[in-house]
């Protein structure tokens, strides 16, 4: 009897155990006041699935939007046509420093002279008998230069002489002053032979230079030496800054590479306008295929105007 009764208090409280424990809500039947209601609401999920996970739904495109698979290609434009030719306006002229053309002040040409300076220095000027003093910021007359020293008078008519340092005098200001006065003069008539040496190109040329040159385009001189094809160049207006009456000696012909194909190169003596006067140059003509292509100083290598 014993037992029997310990059998059911062992069951009773496990059942007892498994309402108040395990049995869900809604479901126990001794603790009955834990039963809550069933909710009719939607579930509650408690777990957020990845954005990258979930499948997106791409809008539709509308078929009026869709680009055509067989698309019209442009027409392709011609090409631009070249612009008409130009005429270069006339740049303003390069003039060398007067201490290039004075070689430094070593060699300033005769033409310089007679000239009245300033003495920044004593000068004493000797005569066959006696001689005589001029103090610095007197006056005398600048005979001649060589190597830097100058040759002075007290007059023009004097014979007596004197000599000192250029820097002893003020020529140096004076021929400055001068020379970029005379740039300007020149400036203004080196940009009218300019247009005129452009409308004389713009001018047809004859290309017969029959008699001018042999069978390999080599120029030929004429019973005065010179040159014909060149000489005509220079009087159709090709090169303004030489003229045939200044020409003083040709050179021969020397093979040479002209626009990259087999020429000739011609030099020559001639004179030249300068602050001085006409001043001896060197200059030389290129000549390809029986024409004269260009002028050009042989010293500076510039294009004779």
């Amino acid at each position: 009897m014993k037992s029997l009764f310990f059998t059911i208090l062992i069951l009773g409280g496990a059942f007892a155990a498994y309402d108040y424990f395990g049995a869900p809500p809604g479901k126990k039947v001794i603790f009955k006041s834990l039963n809550v209601p069933e909710s009719k609401g939607p579930k509650l999920v408690l777990a957020n699935p990845k954005f990258d996970d979930m499948p997106v739904e791409k809008a539709a495109v509308p078929e009026t939007a869709k680009p055509s698979v067989e698309m019209t290609k442009p027409a392709q434009s011609a090409p631009a046509p070249a612009p008409a030719a130009v005429t270069k306006p006339a740049s303003d002229p390069r003039f060398q420093p007067i201490e290039a053309l004075t070689s430094n002040w070593m060699k300033i040409p005769a033409s310089a002279f007679p000239r009245e300076v300033k003495l920044l220095q004593d000068a004493m000027f000797k005569m066959s008998v006696g001689g005589s003093k001029v103090a610095a910021g007197g006056k005398a007359v600048a005979i001649g230069a060589d190597n830097g020293v100058l040759t002075l008078a007290p007059t023009a008519t004097s014979p007596a002489r004197a000599q000192v340092p250029i820097d002893g005098t003020d020529l140096k200001a004076q021929l400055n002053e001068s020379y970029e006065k005379w740039k300007v003069v020149r400036g203004e008539e080196l940009k009218k032979l300019a247009a005129s040496k452009a409308q004389a190109q713009s001018a047809p040329v004859a290309a017969n230079a029959a008699g001018m040159v042999d069978t390999d385009g080599k120029p030929l001189r004429d019973s005065t030496s010179a040159y014909p094809l060149l000489v005509n160049a220079m009087k159709s207006g090709q090169v303004t800054e030489i003229k045939p009456e200044n020409i003083l000696r040709w050179y021969d012909p020397q093979p040479a590479q002209v626009q990259g194909k087999q020429g000739w190169a011609v030099r020559f003596e001639c004179n030249v306008k300068t602050i001085f006067g006409l001043q001896p140059v060197e200059a030389q003509a290129l000549v390809l295929g029986g024409r004269v292509i260009g002028w050009y100083y042989t010293g500076s290598g510039e294009e004779v105007p």
